[in-house]
């Protein structure tokens, strides 16, 4: 819980620090991950994550969807930060930790490929200062 809630000091701190330089927020809408980052997390995905949540992503007895209605509403708003450190220290449930910094970031992309958002042409880091300034927003931003 003690790192859960460092993991949200850090976002808002980081988010504060990028405001005040005159970064432009970020979002998944901003293509921020590969095609190719997304195949790759889809290969996670099937091995690790598939027997709790599913081969569609969309849950299965006790592990939640991982896209969809739900899963937006839970994350909206939230760093990818976040839930890379969510997945990085509880995931698989049955060995959590095992997954690689690249692994997590790898299924995230494949997450986001899933749930619709736009592939780019650079992958998604594994730095969590970094991720901490990208947020989960279900809705395309207007222009």
């Amino acid at each position: 819980m003690k790192l859960w809630l460092f993991t949200c000091i850090l976002s808002a701190a980081v988010a504060v620090v990028a405001a005040a330089q005159g970064a432009a927020p970020r979002s998944v809408w901003d293509s921020v991950y590969t095609d190719a980052q997304a195949k790759r997390g889809e290969k996670v995905s099937t091995e690790q994550c598939a027997r709790c949540h599913g081969q569609t992503l969309t849950g299965a007895e006790a592990a939640p969807a991982l896209v969809g209605d739900v899963f937006n509403a839970n994350w909206e708003g939230v760093a990818l930060g976040d839930l890379f450190e969510r997945i990085r220290i509880s995931m698989p449930q049955d060995t959590p930790g095992s997954l690689s910094r690249q692994q997590n970031a790898d299924v995230i992309a494949y997450l986001l490929k899933a749930g619709k958002f736009p592939a780019g042409d650079k992958e998604l880091g594994t730095d969590t200062t970094v991720l901490a300034q990208i947020r989960f927003v279900s809705n395309r931003p207007q222009p």
